[in-house]
Parts: C-alpha cells; structure tokens; sequence
C-alpha cells in the first residue's frame, strides 16, 4: 500500500475537478474520483490519465466521510463539484450536513438553521424565522426564512430578502422597485460565482406562475425569483418537484374527504373542532388574507406561498388585499387541483358553520377586526381555559387597530354558542373562542369554503 501511495505521490497533478485528499501520516496529493465501489475502495485519476485503487481507510476521517457519501449515491448521478460545507458558508447558514437535505428530519434542520417551530400537524410541519434584514444570506439581507417539511423530512426551504410588505408605505415607488431589483441581482451574482450560469425555468401555472434562474446542485433544485417592484425570493426544493413546476402528487378526492374527517375533534365538553391546520404567521406585514389562504390551501394538500399569493393578488405596500382579488388570482390552482370555491353566507351562527365543520372543511370569514372584538376573543378563550384575562397587548399590529381581517373558522360549540377562529399571527392565535353575538357584529363580507 505504501508503494501505491509513493507512485500517486510523485504522478499527482490538479485537474479541474480534483479533490485534495489527505493520508493517515498526513500526505497530501490530488487527484479526481473515477468510481467508488462496494469493497470500500476507491478509484482515483492522477497525472496524464493514470488510474489507482485504493482502500477508503488509506484517508482521513473528513476524505472518508465524502467517499462514504459518495457510495451512498451509487446510481444518483455524479456529486456535484461543489461540496455542500462551501455551500454553508455562502450562505452563512447551516442548512446543509452532507450532500443531501431531503433526508433530514425537519425539526433537526430547522434545529441547525435556528428558525422556530411555527407548526406540526399529521401531515407536515413548517418552521420560520423573521431576521428582517437584520441577519445575511448569499451575503444579503434577509427578511423571512421558511422551512416545511412532510411527517418525516424537510422537502422545501425559502428565503425572502426583499418585498414590498416589508419595505415601508412611505418609500416611492420607483425607489422600493429599485432596491427589490438590486437584492435579487446580487443574489444572482452570488449564486453565479458559486455556482455557474443558472438556466431559465419557471415555477406554478397561471397568474401563480413565476419565471426563475434554476441551480441543480446534487438533488436539489435552487431557483431565484425576481418579481420587479414586490420580492426577491430564493427557493430550494428536490430536483423531481421543480422539474414538475412545483407540482407534488395530489390526494384524490376519496383520500382527501377521509382525511378531512379524521381531522374533526370532538370534546367531552361539546367543542367541535378541526386540527392539522398548519399555522402560517404572517409576521410583521398585513398579509391576513395571503397567509389564511395558504393554510387553507396547505391543509388541502396543496403548495402555496403567502409572498406569491400576495403577488398575484396585488397586495399592497405594508399589506392589504382585496378578498375579491384574491379570489380571482386562486382560482386557477384551486381548480386545478380538482377543488372548487363557493360562498357560504355572510352570518358566523353555529348552524351555518356546523355543516361544513363536521365535514373538516375550515371556513374562510372576514370581518371588521377592532380592538374591542380582539379583547372579547382574548378574555373569552383566557375564562374558558381556566386563565386570567390580561389587558395587555399582543404586539400583533392587527390586533391591536380596527380594519378589514380574514381567518379561519375552524369549531363551534352548541352548547355554549361559541365559534372558533384561528388567525395567521402564530401559534398563540391558532384556537380562540368567541360568543356567536360578538362574531355578527363582527361579520363583514362573505364566508367561503374551498371543498372537492
């Protein structure tokens, strides 16, 4: 083994795509990995051609570890040039712990990156972090991060470095249009220097479609979108996915009526209930209606993004949206996911909300949120769970102001005349519990339900 070693010693030359690799007595050489075979050996190219097979335990522990890796991809393709580690410290996160995220569970990738656990249910869990421009990724501030994943592992990732909600009301048009468009360039310009050249791709269908620069690096897909004059938006998901637009495998129409049942609590107490609503937290920006409309559509079964949402929606500056808007700019994916929207009055009474809950369908209410309606859901829900009511503020900008508001109807109770809504400002807000009174006084505008 020694005389192996001496002969790549002396013929070793770099190539392009050469690795450094170290021997146990501390020997550097380079040379280029032909194959890695199941004996634990590894073939390596060194000067003008000339290839030698050596033991994985000729190495280091770091050179064994990426040929250990390099095993496991036996029949995935060749490993991308750039190794993950590098990747990490572009990004000045640790996303990555080898070469591949999609089997990582969710709750440890989130645990590396430190974002915050925004919600689990049965069938996915999400996390996210609100750095506002105050943390760098790619070298470049960022404002939101997001992290879902199914039962088990992670399966996408999200970073928003600039957008129109969290740019101020008061910046000009021309200058925040400016300033989105600079963020996404250098971005570009970073993933190009570390990357290469990205091809032209594009993510969603219809006025949910969006153009993008696309990076496959090993089994993922990093695609860059630059909206002119809303966001910036760097997303990671697997190669498979972005190649079906963003598409995943949708439930049937059985599976999904089966699964929107089971999801129906019903407590000794008469509470009605529907759980494995994922919570989206809209953050510091009046994205309600985005944000309720992406869990919905994610308890669906179906992929969403508040920011995109938003878009096509023409959420403005700071947020605000027009529910009929919004409407219009989801029918397209609500339909073709085999689902359809419909109206379902105007009046939150139990009897009108009972219907669609016992069937695990959440209703979509908009109301003219106050300060004294938020109190009366606070107060209600801290009396029936046994806690002091405290008069302090949230912090939520929307509960504390009067204005137009979208949540969830997501219980109702008979015996007690109490409804349940869950709003899109974390985990606090998931279940809240109001007297049918405050609930019509509140109402304002339609109901809606997305069903099969």
């Amino acid at each position: 083994m020694k005389s192996i070693l001496a002969s790549m010693l002396l013929l070793s030359a770099t190539t392009t795509l050469a690795r450094t690799w170290t021997d146990m007595q501390g020997r550097k050489i380079e040379a280029e990995v032909v194959a890695v075979k199941t004996d634990r050996t590894v073939g390596l190219r060194i000067s003008r051609g000339k290839v030698v097979t050596v033991p994985f335990s000729t190495f280091m522990d770091s050179d064994v570890e990426y040929l250990e890796q390099l095993l496991a991809r036996k029949g995935r393709g060749k490993l991308h040039a750039v190794e993950w580690s590098k990747l990490n410290k572009a990004f000045g996160l640790r996303v990555w712990q080898d070469n591949l995220l999609w089997d990582d569970s969710t709750a440890v990738v989130a645990k590396r990156m430190k974002l915050q656990k925004e919600s689990k249910t049965d069938f996915m869990e999400n996390h996210r972090a609100y750095p506002l421009g105050r943390e760098k990724v790619l070298g470049e501030s960022v404002y939101a991060i997001a992290l879902y994943g199914g039962p088990e592992y992670a399966d996408s990732l999200s970073f928003i470095f600039l957008n129109i909600g969290d740019i101020p009301p008061e910046t000009s048009e021309k200058i925040m249009k400016d300033q989105i468009e600079e963020s996404g360039t250098r971005v570009r310009d970073a993933l190009v220097s570390l990357l290469g050249k990205p091809k032209r791709d594009s993510l969603g269908n219809g006025n949910l479609r969006e153009k993008v620069w696309r990076w496959d690096w090993n089994e993922h897909a990093i695609m860059l979108s630059l909206q002119e004059g809303k966001y910036t938006a760097l997303r990671i998901m697997t190669t498979k996915r972005a190649d079906q637009a963003g598409r995943v495998a949708k439930l049937t129409d059985d599976e999904l009526k089966k699964r929107m049942a089971a999801c129906v609590e019903r407590r000794d107490n008469g509470d009605v209930l529907i759980h494995n609503i994922p919570m989206v937290d809209q953050g510091p920006k009046g994205y309600c209606s985005p944000a309720t409309w992406e869990r919905y559509l994610r308890y669906l079964d179906i992929p969403s993004d508040m920011y995109l949402l938003a878009l096509a929606a023409h959420t403005g500056a700071g947020g605000g949206t027009y529910s009929n808007e919004m409407i219009d700019a989801t029918k397209n994916i609500i339909s073709s996911n085999g689902r359809k929207l419909t109206d379902s009055g105007s009046t939150p009474t139990v009897r009108n909300v009972a219907k669609h809950i016992d069937r695990g369908l959440p209703i979509m209410w908009r109301l003219m949120s106050t300060p004294a309606f938020q109190r009366a859901a606070n107060n209600n829900t801290a009396r029936r769970n046994g806690k002091e009511i405290q008069e302090k503020k949230s912090g939520q900008t929307e509960d504390t102001g009067s204005g137009g508001h979208i949540c969830l109807i997501i219980g109702y109770n008979k015996k007690t005349q109490e409804i349940a809504i869950s709003d899109s400002w974390g985990p606090h807000f998931a279940e809240r519990w109001v007297p049918v009174a405050d609930m019509e006084e509140a109402s304002f505008g339609k109901m809606n339900i997305i069903r099969w």
